[in-house]
């Protein structure tokens, strides 16, 4: 472009709103700009692009290509990875939303294209930047809370009207996150609690309620997965489509050793802690009462009209610093590279089987094991650890 400015290129264009708040705060920083725009729906595209001033409009996919060095996919879950290998094989960075992948088959195919690439990948988990998820993290990791050996994460979201168009047509929803059976929408919920525990899951088991409020779908109306890490610990997912049932689309708890955590269940409620030996006598106490001490430096500023209470602004601050890093996060930030995506996606596709199968443990693959992209250039290097 001229000005050393990174260009971003947004394809998706109805749910890249998302990250406008974060490509501002990177121009306004010097390092990128929002500067393409794509969807389909050519319509889309030019409401997007007159509303946040997006100098070009793009037909294709390719042709967004052309004119990005960063691509943030906020297309439909099953365009991700296609799109993603696309990208980095016409060496155009990539930031995909959640999930990474929707098939094993796919899986494979972006670790493949993630190690021949020269083109960096990562993946936007949003809930992984909210305030009170970065604080217990960093307590986590420092060991506040001792051994962990339990967590829950909870997403209840009542999806109903984003079933079908206006003119009663499904939308990609009603197949990808309601038309199969199981925990078809993982990451807002595993993500935190894999950067809380350094983990990863190995093996799960996945039930459902059976389908009692929307029997045309084929998720079941609540869904638990459990989920045995690597290390032996328990996690606990619940999702929740369909119900009829205010949202809670941010629960977690976390149990520890030498303490717990519990988010907030209810508008009137405050996330709480406990750590044995400084909160008071077996005694809940606020959060922020170690937010001070234990939240990030980077997050401590929200950039202004950052949705998901702040949070969404950081995913593409944090990937385009670390692009003009050549590759190194800046300091204290964290950008969720292929195999962590994957860690976080992957047990979608097992819990489909799981539960076709009445509950029976199935084993997650772990994809620094996937052997794609095994003896290319310049991802001759990547481990299968």
């Amino acid at each position: 472009m001229g000005d050393g400015l990174l260009r971003i290129g947004i394809a998706g264009a109805h749910r890249g709103a998302g990250f406008v708040a974060g490509a501002r705060a990177a121009e306004v920083a010097g390092m990128a700009r929002l500067h393409a725009a794509y969807d389909p729906n050519s319509a889309t595209t030019a409401k997007f692009a007159d509303e946040y001033d997006v100098p070009v409009r793009c037909e294709t996919f390719d042709e967004l290509l052309d004119h990005a060095d960063v691509v943030v996919l906020s297309s439909p879950q099953h365009h991700h990875a296609p799109q993603a290998v696309a990208a980095l094989d016409a060496g155009v960075h990539v930031l995909s939303e959640v999930p990474a992948v929707v098939s094993l088959e796919q899986a494979h195919a972006l670790v493949a294209s993630v190690r021949r690439s020269s083109a960096m990948y990562a993946m936007a988990e949003n809930y992984c930047y909210i305030r009170p998820n970065l604080v217990v993290r960093a307590m986590a990791r420092e060991g506040i809370f001792g051994d962990l050996y339990y967590g829950e994460g909870e997403y209840l979201h009542e999806l109903h009207t984003l079933q079908r168009t206006e003119s009663g047509d499904p939308t990609w929803r009603y197949y990808w996150q309601t038309g199969r059976n199981g925990v078809t929408y993982p990451t807002h919920s595993v993500g935190p609690l894999l950067q809380w525990f350094g983990d990863r899951i190995t093996s799960l088991s996945c039930v459902g309620t059976g389908r009692h409020t929307a029997p045309e779908h084929e998720l079941d109306d609540t869904v638990l997965m459990l989920g045995r890490t690597s290390r032996g610990a328990l996690l606990r997912i619940r999702l929740d489509m369909l119900s009829n049932r205010p949202h809670l689309m941010d629960y977690y708890s976390l149990q520890g050793t030498e303490g717990a955590y519990e988010a907030a269940r209810a508008p009137d409620q405050s996330p709480r802690v406990y750590v044995r030996g400084k909160s008071p006598d077996l005694a809940w106490e606020p959060l922020d009462a170690h937010a001070e001490t234990f939240l990030p430096k980077r997050y401590q500023r929200i950039p202004s009209e950052a949705g998901h209470w702040g949070a969404d602004a950081w995913p593409i601050l944090d990937f385009v610093e670390t692009i003009r890093g050549d590759g190194v996060p800046p300091t204290g930030a964290t950008t969720i590279d292929v195999y962590d995506a994957l860690d976080m996606s992957l047990p979608a596709i097992v819990s489909e089987t799981s539960i076709n199968m009445g509950g029976a443990w199935c084993t997650v693959p772990n994809p620094r094991r996937m052997t794609g992209g095994i003896g290319t250039e310049p991802g001759a290097e990547s481990p299968l650890a």
